[in-house]
């Protein structure tokens, strides 16, 4: 009786033209952003890249940036081109509030363009800020003059960790690839976030794991025989990420 009546619900809930209920996802994934993640707002992730004259990007970085972006945004337009190069005496009187007003005067775009998803990359030789929770690389999110993304790379600092056969280029590479992580919204997933809140894998063969002492043995040999250190995501952070546009498709436009 009871698998006849179960029968007979199903049956009015398929005549009725109601759909299934939603598939759960675990709220992590809304920390992604949505703009980058496919879910049909745009058709295009548009990347500008500037730098100071003495930390000019490397080819090797970029190249990857764009290989990564456009499996991660997949359905997009994706585009990394060059902007402006600052020359460094203008660099060494921005501080503070003036380092905003220096990337807002060389950034290409000025208003937000519809179906665009706009990331704007300043290489740099450290930190302006003088913060030492970032050392390498920095990635946030700002509002003005339009909702975008700022990724920061410390060229300078990664120059100075260079190494045999370990080069700045390749430094710049997992450096690069990092910060674009956090813009997709990597590490949210406490399955293997570090505790910190700093959005950081627990995988140290991962690119997005915390530069810190076990991360640097774990790869030593490797960086030492063959130069080569982490500069992809790992196979859970890649599995989050399609989870995050699996979740964002489901969502109604």
């Amino acid at each position: 009786m009871r698998h006849a009546s179960a029968l007979l619900a199903a049956l009015c809930l398929c005549s009725c033209g109601a759909s299934p209920p939603a598939p759960a996802f675990p709220d992590w994934v809304w920390e992604s952003d949505p703009d980058l993640m496919a879910h049909g707002r745009g058709n295009r992730v548009d990347i500008e890249v500037d730098w100071v004259a003495s930390t000019p990007p490397d080819d090797l970085a970029l190249e990857a940036l764009a290989q990564v972006a456009m499996r991660e945004c997949p359905g997009r337009i994706v585009t990394v081109r060059l902007g402006t190069e600052i020359p460094d005496a203008r660099w060494k009187a921005s501080r503070g509030e003036a380092v905003d007003v220096l990337l807002d005067a060389v950034c290409g775009i000025r208003a937000e363009r519809p179906g665009t998803a706009f990331i704007h990359v300043l290489y740099c030789p450290s930190n302006p800020w003088k913060k030492d929770w970032a050392l390498n690389g920095l990635c946030r999110a700002v509002a003005d003059p339009f909702p975008h993304w700022q990724i920061f790379v410390f060229k300078g600092v990664l120059r100075s960790r260079a190494f045999l056969s370990l080069t700045p280029a390749k430094l710049d590479r997992s450096c690069l690839i990092h910060e674009f992580g956090h813009a997709l919204g990597l590490v949210a997933n406490p399955e293997h976030r570090f505790e910190d809140g700093g959005g950081h894998c627990t995988d140290t063969r991962c690119v997005m794991t915390k530069p810190k002492a076990q991360a640097i043995l774990d790869n030593a040999a490797e960086a030492i025989a063959t130069g080569e250190i982490p500069w992809d995501y790992c196979a859970r952070c890649r599995a989050d990420l399609e989870t995050a546009r699996n979740a964002w498709r489901s969502r109604p436009r």
